[in-house]
């Protein structure tokens, strides 16, 4: 798991899925659902945990304690919630989901022994779901260690579960995770979201929750780079980049041709660069400053550069999460500056 970056501050996940390669789910409304509600949650209880840390305990009212623990509770359930969400879509590397994936074989049977059958299962789970079209709330599968078994359940305002419960699976029935691309069709929207679930990580989440072991990999980005000390959150780089000039990292934009279209911005004082034509640029970049390197979402593109300019000797880390993960945490960004890139692909 990542590191906070503070005490007392949550720090953002990174996309597991790849938003340009999901079946029937735009990029656009998976980005606007991470970056604003998902990355708005984590602000706004960062803002929320910032305040009660400075609270009078002793002499604070009675009305700003209770709203600032509420809105405390609401955010920290969107929070984890839109996590859980997240990371259980999204296909396997470069490749889409297949939308016809079934549950790993351990989750597999524990579905059949508490439904039945995975088949009364799924249909639970979506009529449960779809029940809250024009709605608000969220559609969770957990694990009861109480009830000793697994269990559908509806949450409204982020906040309700059952007590003791492990979620492993969490579909988001808010109008925001569906309307740029159903509209009103929320049950549509149900029916891609399940196409496009990733049982592996659903399946290791419900091996966590029963106390065994997962391989780490499942929870990392595809192609980032494994070791702690060559990757960097946003929130490490946002606080790196507002110390002196001396500490201060250089920043290294790298986007594939093919992503061009896909970008509008870039974090200021950043270069954009080919990671094709890396041996044409390396010899440039200063060795005695610490350097950061960004893609869109911190997959293999940022991975494979840091991997390389560390095999050269120079002190890189890739942005967990990438540009996206930046969004996320309300950095600032600047219009995209293609001057410094290699190779631009011919017009027409």
């Amino acid at each position: 798991m990542i590191p906070e970056s503070r005490p007392g501050s949550v720090t953002v996940r990174p996309f597991l899925l790849k938003p340009q390669r999901m079946n029937g789910l735009s990029e656009r409304l998976l980005v606007s659902h991470y970056v604003n509600n998902y990355g708005g949650a984590l602000r706004r209880l960062n803002a929320i945990r910032a305040r009660l840390a400075k609270l009078d305990w002793n002499s604070a009212p009675t009305f700003e304690i209770n709203g600032l623990k509420r809105e405390e509770l609401i955010a920290t359930g969107s929070v984890i919630l839109h996590e859980i969400y997240f990371e259980s879509l999204g296909g396997q590397g470069d490749n889409p989901p297949t939308g016809h994936e079934e549950p790993t074989p351990e989750l597999a049977r524990a579905l059949e022994r508490d439904f039945g059958s995975v088949a009364t299962w799924r249909a639970e789970f979506v009529a449960m779901a779809k029940a809250l079209a024009g709605g608000s709330g969220w559609a969770i599968l957990s694990w009861s260690e109480r009830m000793g078994r697994l269990v559908n359940h509806w949450a409204a305002d982020h906040a309700h579960s059952v007590p003791g419960a492990v979620p492993i699976l969490a579909i988001d029935m808010y109008e925001h995770a569906y309307h740029i691309d159903f509209g009103a069709k929320a049950a549509a929207y149900v029916d891609q979201v399940m196409a496009n679930l990733n049982w592996d990580r659903i399946g290791a989440r419900y091996r966590l929750a029963i106390g065994e072991a997962v391989e780490d990999k499942l929870f990392r980005p595809y192609g980032a780079p494994v070791q702690d000390e060559a990757t960097i959150s946003a929130e490490e780089l946002k606080a790196a980049l507002e110390a002196d000039e001396r500490h201060r990292p250089l920043l290294l934009d790298v986007c594939l041709p093919v992503d061009l279209p896909r970008r509008t911005d870039m974090l200021a004082g950043a270069s954009m660069h080919a990671p094709s034509a890396l041996p044409r640029w390396v010899e440039n970049l200063p060795r005695e400053r610490p350097i950061a390197v960004y893609c869109i979402c911190g997959f293999q593109v940022s991975g494979k550069a840091v991997t390389e300019l560390r095999q050269r000797g120079y002190n890189a880390r890739a942005v967990v999460g990438g540009i996206t993960a930046w969004h996320a945490i309300g950095g600032a960004t600047v219009p995209m500056d293609i001057s410094t890139y290699e190779d631009l692909p011919a017009k027409g």
